[in-house]
């Protein structure tokens, strides 16, 4: 019966032994699998943390990309609508500019002049040609100054070309229009005249007689 007993014990002993030891064993086991899925959980963290700091730096130099592309677009575009108001050379030193001015001058002063011998009706057919037709000069000088002024226009070289033509050519129309108008106007007053001196002189002829 003691041996019994003795072997019972020892079989206990066994257990116990056998189940602390199992027991930690199995501790530690869990404690290191624990610490590695920390470790790893630590290494995911720093790697998203390193993409994240390359994403921002990515994202960051990107935007400062476009920013100085859209400043380099923006810089273009302004110098280029810039230059479109400044007239070129070709433009200010054009024979037809000169054109334009010379025949300016000599329609106001065809207007100027006398033109004695007229009825007042014509007188007053004569201020009416002379007010409308200066004052479409004056409007053709007004598109010539802004053509020629820098900021005002915003043209090419091929564009302020064209028009400088237009100019040039409607001043023209209106100073050979002005040349035979005032032609045609001082033909009727020296008519007019030679009729009133004709008049006079045959009314003292009869007179005399």
């Amino acid at each position: 019966m003691a041996s019994i007993r003795m072997t019972a014990i020892l079989l206990l002993l066994a257990a116990g032994a056998n189940a602390q030891s199992f027991s930690f064993g199995d501790l530690f086991g869990q404690a290191g699998k624990q610490k590695q899925y920390y470790l790893q959980q630590i290494a995911a963290y720093q790697a998203f943390e390193s993409e994240l700091k390359q994403g921002y730096n990515v994202v960051k130099n990107g935007l400062n990309g476009i920013r100085d592309i859209n400043t380099a677009e923006l810089n273009a575009h302004t110098a280029y609508y810039q230059s479109l108001k400044q007239p070129c050379s070709a433009v200010k030193s054009s024979t037809q500019v000169q054109d334009i001015l010379t025949w300016q001058t000599e329609i106001t002063g065809s207007f100027s002049q006398s033109f004695s011998g007229l009825t007042a009706d014509e007188q007053s057919y004569l201020s009416a040609v002379k007010t409308n037709l200066l004052g479409a000069c004056n409007a053709d000088l007004t598109d010539l100054q802004n053509l020629l002024q820098s900021g005002t226009l915003q043209m090419t070289d091929d564009e302020r070309l064209k028009r400088l033509a237009k100019i040039h050519a409607a001043m023209l129309d209106k100073y050979q229009f002005t040349r035979s108008f005032c032609n045609s106007v001082k033909l009727l007053a020296a008519q007019r005249r030679q009729s009133i001196y004709e008049t006079q002189t045959l009314k003292s002829i009869y007179e005399t007689n």
